[in-house]
Parts: C-alpha cells; sequence; structure tokens
C-alpha cells in the first residue's frame, strides 16, 4: 500500500511539473493535473490541500531530482569516464552531456526557472544544492590539470561559468533561432566552442 501511495504521489508531481512548465501556476487547474495523473481530483487534495501547496511540492522534488540525479550524478560519470583524457575530450564530453540534459528535461528546466522569480525559498534552495554541488565538482574537472600545469591558474568557478554560459547559449539559439544554425551538426559546433574556449581566438 505504502508503494502505491509514493507511485500516486510521484505520478502526481511529474504531470504537475509538466503543465506547470507550459502553463505556469496560475495557467494551471488541479483537475487537468488529476487527469493527467489518472486519478480524482481530491486525491491530489489529500497530498497537497492548497494548489500554492502542489507547488511547492513539484518544484521541492523538481530541484531535488534536477540537481541530484539528473545534474550531477551524470555530469560525476561523464567526469570520471574521461579523467585522464585531454581536456579537450573531457569538454566535449560534457558539452554534449549537457545538452542532451537540457534536450530531455526542458519543461522541468523552464518551471524551476521561471517559479524561482518569484519565490525567493525555492530560489535559495536551488541555489544552496547547486553551489553545494560545484563546490564538489568543478575543482575535479580543472585542479589536477592545473597542478601539472596543464591549464592556466584561473579561478575554476569563473571559468566553469563561462564554459556552462557557453553551452546554454548554445542550446538557447538552436532551440528558439535555428535556422541561424552555421554548422551541420551539433558536434562541429560544440568542436568549435570547446576550441574557443580552450585556445581562445588571437592567433
Amino acid at each position: 500500500m505504502k508503494r502505491n501511495i509514493k507511485e500516486t504521489e510521484k505520478k502526481i508531481l511529474e504531470v504537475a511539473i509538466d503543465i506547470f512548465s507550459k502553463k505556469g501556476f496560475t495557467g494551471a487547474t488541479t483537475n487537468e493535473i488529476a487527469k493527467g495523473a489518472g486519478v480524482a481530483e481530491g486525491t491530489i487534495f489529500k497530498y497537497y490541500p492548497k494548489k500554492k501547496d502542489l507547488l511547492y511540492g513539484a518544484m521541492i522534488k523538481a530541484i531535488d531530482l534536477f540537481t541530484e540525479s539528473i545534474v550531477v550524478d551524470t555530469l560525476k560519470e561523464v567526469i570520471e569516464e574521461n579523467k585522464e583524457a585531454p581536456i579537450e575530450i573531457l569538454l566535449k564530453a560534457i558539452m554534449i552531456d549537457r545538452i542532451k540534459l537540457f534536450e530531455n528535461h526542458f519543461p522541468l528546466i523552464k518551471v524551476i526557472f521561471y517559479e524561482m522569480q518569484f519565490h525567493e525559498d525555492l530560489k535559495e534552495l536551488f541555489l544552496n544544492k547547486a553551489s553545494k554541488n560545484l563546490q564538489e565538482i568543478v575543482p575535479k574537472i580543472f585542479k589536477k590539470r592545473k597542478e601539472k600545469g596543464e591549464l592556466k591558474n584561473i579561478n575554476d568557478f569563473v571559468a566553469m561559468r563561462s564554459f556552462l554560459g557557453m553551452i546554454i547559449l548554445m542550446f538557447l539559439q538552436r532551440s528558439f533561432l535555428p535556422k541561424e544554425n552555421a554548422f551541420e551538426t551539433i558536434e562541429q559546433e560544440i568542436d568549435v566552442l570547446v576550441e574557443i574556449f580552450v585556445n581562445g581566438i588571437k592567433e
């Protein structure tokens, strides 16, 4: 019975996240969330007495899922698989992995960042989790290579922020301005971005 309860709540949250991402909090209704989850509307109120409670439950669940199993775990795997590879290979692998993440979880990403604009506690929760994970992961990308003299002694977080910015902007451009693509494949574009990030644009 407990397992069914957990599965029901999980389904409600998954549908809520999907509908919130498409319609926003105010545009979504508990009735359509219930229909999408295959439960009676009253079942939702057993878990979440108010619609705002459902939003918070969905967002907290989404932030936990997004920052841990979706973002962090896969990134750790990529770093571990390429820990002895040249920096160019590692960065390319990270970039490909992050683009897949954006493609597969864009509705979730969109609703998290949208709702954080209006809920300070959600924003604080996300930033705290993101900061904690970055402090653990970023040194694994740059520290060892800097110690070997392969990289300049540039602040790790500034470097990572710049690199992530390149990934995000590439994804947004490809999603919303696809006609502006100058490359036949995304792999070709990734190669150029990694080259620019590692070696710059100066001759």
